[in-house]
């Protein structure tokens, strides 16, 4: 006589397959919107990691990558990303300088 094997293997190989289903939905939690570091308020230093200044424009040629943030521009090794120079820029006329700006070095 034989044994019907096929509905207790079936069945098991449902069961797991659910349970992976479950651990896995549990595991992956959803990114909430309190996840992102909230900005730095008026006066205080930014998070570690964070630099001043707002946004920068990149360019880069031959063997430099130059990066204007406020009235600062910063010449950089390409392959290094290491400091070359630092130029702070005049304000553009009638217009206050833009934050961000720091001393040469």
């Amino acid at each position: 006589m034989r044994t019907q094997r096929g509905l207790p293997y079936g069945l098991t190989l449902i069961a797991l397959l659910g349970l992976a289903f479950t651990g896995w939905t549990h595991s992956n939690p959803a990114s909430a919107q309190g996840d992102a570091n909230p900005p730095a308020a008026p006066g205080q230093p930014p998070p570690p990691g964070m630099m001043p200044g707002g946004p920068a424009t990149l360019a880069a040629s031959g063997d430099f990558v130059y990066v204007l943030r406020g009235n600062t521009l910063y010449k950089m090794k390409a392959d290094d990303l290491s400091l070359v120079t630092q130029k702070d820029l005049p304000a553009p006329a009638g217009l206050p300088a833009a934050p961000g700006g720091t001393e040469n070095k």
